[in-house]
């Protein structure tokens, strides 16, 4: 996921036909997730950190019995990563 802080995730409504689609949230569920090369890259673009949401399910219960949210990647981390990877390409 891709955020300005845990608070504002970034998320993607591809029928929003009033801008871009994109917005912000503090639900991780709503929040668009990546693959690293593509989250990485949109960090880049958009100036934005890197974050990691892991759930735990119960799947008798139907709910989320624990969830963690961190950052994975400043930003500045994102670019050096992006660097470091398109190199060796």
């Amino acid at each position: 996921m891709l955020g300005r802080n845990e608070k504002e995730l970034l998320a993607y409504d591809e029928y929003d036909s009033k801008g871009s689609g994109e917005w912000f949230t503090d639900n991780p569920i709503m929040a668009n997730e990546y693959y690293i090369e593509q989250a990485v890259y949109k960090a880049t673009e958009k100036r934005l950190d890197v974050y990691m949401w892991e759930a735990t399910y119960d799947t008798d219960e139907k709910k989320i019995i624990k969830e963690e949210l961190w950052l994975q990647f400043t930003n500045e981390e994102a670019v050096e990563w992006k660097k470091e990877h398109s190199s060796n390409a």
